[in-house]
């Protein structure tokens, strides 16, 4: 009965260990418990603010379709820009709002962490050491039978704590599995938010450039109609006339230009294009019949944007015949080279032309200098630096991702 009293002991000292490293994890949450709750409530003032700010660009949103309704005029189409300008302030505060607010979710998801790798490893300590007796015991216990020296009533006594200890080794398991479980949908919760954080901060870089773009139209506009409502009524008309104009000389210039086009290019297929400026390191600002673009109350935009510095080089992107270089109140100063096989690319916002009409380009030739600028030579209704690339397929603009090499 000494064996049994000390197995009893044994267990209860078992299960002491076990409470104490718990209350040592009670005893560090009660010393983090502040900044835990400091956390929580920076949590729910964040997602208040969050909603709140949502509320106001909705608002925003419901003002811009409101104005898209109404007739095209000067004093509209400015408000319709003001009214962008103010939603993507907006959105770029939300947006910051929401990066906080994932901060603060991974802060929380940290302590969790913390805690629930603590459990692990206090699970883990206490598996080990309940293995470690039951099988010292089992050991001592088998050679006792063995040479006798128990009586039927002792070694029944041992079995039923071999069973106990066994149940309480099952307990033990089972907790640590939990342990174990929790902790791999922690981190998967965590790796899900550190996505959410990236993403965000795409998002965050896209609405400032696009705040850029809002308000460098906004001044496109306001210098190319001084706020008269006649020079907004004729800039309409010319920028309808231009797109009528590009249309006709397409088709008219096609089918001659192409016969004379050389087959010599180093990719091999003159449909498929270089990319005229670099994609990196700023990407594209707007996108073909982008539905943010700052302009789309007048018309679609019939390319991409892709913002550059002030006298960037631009390369043909494909062996072609320069059909012109003019001047428009849309495009600016702008290059147009004709293809084979029904293609057309139109090159725009130029500070300087580096090519004349008629003259044979091969791919990756140097045709002009990049501009945009609001009010800078050559800019035409501009968003700001940049080169606007179109490609048209028998006088129709397209999507030109489609034909861009993959960046």
């Amino acid at each position: 009965m000494r064996r049994l009293s000390y197995f009893t002991m044994y267990l209860i000292a078992l299960v002491c260990i076990f409470a104490f490293s718990q209350g040592n994890s009670v005893f560090a949450s009660t010393n983090i418990s502040e900044e835990i709750s400091n956390i929580n409530s920076s949590i729910k003032e964040r997602q208040s603010n969050l909603d709140y700010l949502n509320q106001q660009i909705k608002a925003y949103e419901q003002k811009i379709f409101e104005k898209q309704s109404e007739k095209l005029s000067i004093s509209n189409e400015i408000d319709l820009l003001e009214n962008r300008v103010a939603k993507t302030q907006l959105d770029i505060e939300a947006t910051n709002e929401e990066i906080d607010l994932v901060n603060a979710q991974m802060a929380l998801m940290g302590h969790q962490l913390t805690d629930l790798e603590t459990t692990l490893t206090n699970q883990k300590k206490s598996l080990t050491k309940v293995l470690q007796e039951i099988q010292t015991h089992d050991n001592k216990f088998s050679l006792e039978v063995f040479f006798g020296q128990k009586s039927f009533s002792d070694i029944f006594d041992e079995l039923q704590h071999l069973e106990d200890m066994n149940s309480n080794l099952k307990e033990t398991l089972d907790e640590t599995r939990l342990a174990k479980e929790e902790l791999i949908v922690a981190k998967n919760i965590q790796k899900e938010k550190q996505n959410q954080l990236k993403s965000l901060q795409n998002v965050l870089a896209k609405d400032i450039l696009s705040l850029d773009s809002q308000i460098n139209a906004k001044d496109s506009l306001l210098l190319a109609t001084s706020q008269s409502e006649q020079r907004f009524q004729d800039l309409l008309y010319e920028i309808q006339q231009e797109q009528a104009y590009i249309n006709h000389e397409i088709s008219e210039l096609q089918e001659s230009v192409e016969e004379k086009i050389s087959q010599n290019d180093s990719i091999g297929d003159s449909s498929v294009f270089s990319w005229p400026v670099s994609y990196y390191p700023y990407g594209i600002s707007a996108t073909f019949h982008d539905p943010t673009y700052p302009f789309r109350h007048l018309f679609e935009h019939p390319g991409i944007d892709l913002p550059q510095k002030q006298g960037t080089a631009v390369k043909a992107v494909a062996p072609g015949y320069v059909a012109w270089t003019r001047t428009g109140s849309m495009y600016g100063n702008y290059v147009m080279i004709i293809h084979s096989n029904g293609l057309a690319t139109i090159y725009a916002h130029f500070s300087q032309f580096k090519v004349v009409a008629d003259q044979f380009v091969q791919r990756g030739d140097i045709i002009g200098l990049s501009g945009g600028a609001a009010g800078a030579v050559g800019s035409g209704l501009s968003t700001g630096p940049h080169l606007h690339f179109e490609v048209r397929l028998n006088g129709i603009p397209v999507d030109p991702m489609n034909y861009l090499i993959a960046y």
